[in-house]
């Protein structure tokens, strides 16, 4: 038969061993206790017992056997000392006086012995006694069995029986208290569970509760909660894509489909091949974006199979700068670049080129002629930053927080060349290397801005390769 399900929880199963643990270091304590409590009571009863066994060797020394036969009659006729038990016995055991039976095998040191009570024969008591033989060869023995060993005794039944009752106590309450516990975080738990468990059945916008406690349920929920976020982004940057490869491959595969239609009709073999490159460039097309999609995708997989070592940045820009120059004096713009100098960070070489390329390739593609471009590399605090400035249209501010999505372009940008993935691809590189891109109003044109983690000082020096 299954347990229920409270004790099948794991904080029951953590709280039965922590009422085990403490079960047991309870009686631990309760233990050392009762054996102090009761090594003090026998230390004293042996303390009484040493002092009369002490007075009456005093007397044997002084006058013998028979001073010590006299001494002994005299302390028995004591009221006093009534709770005192005295053995004096000859050499063979018979017992020669006292108040207690011959003990047999003459038990020397301390001991116990039991005898029957005075007033109630049917009972018997415990004697704690010290034996000793005399100078004679005679034995004696005294001990003490008043109400003190009585009392003893039954101090410690009562400790015996109230360290266990404390012991059921404890175990109880901690049985108790865990039971409380594993039901207030099972009801938790299944809160949880049942969020869950409707998220995956269609409530995507759904989200665990986080309380005010910040306990370890709140921690995770809202760390359950923001990977939830990034899901939701993720499914919804896939919708766009879908939708847009959609909106964006649907021209050059028309015009693919109309150049293949036309081909089929004609019987002229130039006019035919021609059908076919234009059709073929229509394809080369879509498979360009579909390898910056999947580029993209293998970026932003997983960062840290990204190859990356410590770079000489400022050689690199200054490379990109000179290769970019001709494109920037073709298109009739001033290019200008102010890169300071022993710029280094810690990136993948081709990746990061590719990043500036493409800001580079954006500002020549989309700024009209006399158009100024600037490339700035300098230094902060704890950064690099790499500066792409125009005065071209730039981009509208409503617009900078969707130019980063995959194949998402402008309207007026749809007629003009390009797959709409060039600032996806800078994103997904600067995110690679931990950087962060940032769109600015150049007013009038766009500064786009990235912040690399600086690795080392740079001096405030600067190298213009081009005007």
């Amino acid at each position: 038969m299954p347990l229920p399900r409270l004790l099948r929880t794991s904080s029951f199963r953590l709280t039965l061993l922590y009422a085990a643990l403490f079960t047991a270091s309870v009686a631990i304590l309760l233990g050392i206790g009762y054996l102090e409590i009761r090594g003090y009571a026998t230390h004293l009863q042996d303390e009484i017992v040493k002092r009369e066994v002490q007075y009456l060797r005093r007397a044997e020394q002084d006058g013998g056997t028979p001073a010590v036969r006299a001494l002994l009659e005299q302390r028995l006729r004591q009221p006093l000392l009534k709770s005192m038990r005295y053995v004096l016995q000859e050499r063979d055991g018979r017992l020669i006086a006292g108040n207690a039976p011959a003990q047999a095998g003459r038990p020397e040191g301390r001991f116990w012995f039991r005898m029957p009570k005075g007033d109630r024969p049917d009972q018997m008591r415990t004697v704690r006694a010290y034996g000793l033989p005399l100078q004679d060869g005679r034995y004696l023995a005294v001990g003490e069995a008043g109400k003190a060993i009585e009392e003893f005794t039954d101090l410690q039944g009562a400790l015996l029986r109230d360290i266990g009752y404390a012991l059921l106590a404890v175990l109880a309450l901690a049985l108790a208290g865990g039971a409380l516990m594993s039901h207030l975080m099972l009801r938790r738990v299944e809160r949880i569970v049942r969020d869950t468990r409707a998220i995956a059945l269609g409530e995507p916008a759904r989200r665990l509760p986080v309380g005010d406690g910040g306990d370890e349920f709140d921690r995770l929920a809202t760390s359950v909660n923001h990977m939830l976020d990034r899901i939701d982004a993720q499914a919804d940057s896939l919708r766009q894509v879908s939708n847009d490869i959609a909106h964006d491959l649907r021209t050059p595969l028309g015009r693919l489909r109309q150049q293949l239609e036309r081909g089929r009709r004609l019987r002229d073999v130039d006019a035919l091949h021609g059908v076919l490159e234009r059709a073929t460039s229509e394809v080369d097309t879509a498979l360009r974006t579909f390898a910056s999609l999947l580029h993209i995708a293998q970026i932003g997989g997983d960062p840290h199979l990204l190859q990356q070592a410590p770079m000489p940045l400022s050689e690199l820009l200054e490379t990109l700068a000179e290769v970019h120059q001709p494109a920037f004096e073709a298109a009739g713009q001033h290019f200008h670049a102010d890169i300071a100098q022993d710029l280094r960070v810690a990136g993948n070489r081709d990746l990061l080129g590719q990043l500036f390329s493409n800001l580079l390739e954006n500002a020549c593609r989309h700024c009209p002629a006399g158009a100024h471009v600037t490339l700035h590399a300098g230094t902060s605090a704890d950064a690099v930053t790499v500066r792409v400035a125009d005065d071209g249209p730039g981009i509208p501010a409503q617009e900078h927080a969707h130019v980063f999505r995959r194949l998402y372009r402008l309207e007026r940008s749809r007629t003009t060349a390009g797959s709409g993935l060039g600032l996806s691809l800078v994103e997904a590189v600067a995110r690679a290397h931990g950087a962060q891109v940032e769109l600015h109003d150049n007013r009038p044109g766009l500064d786009v801005r990235v912040r690399l983690p600086r690795l080392a000082s740079a001096p405030p020096a600067a190298r213009r390769p081009g005007d």
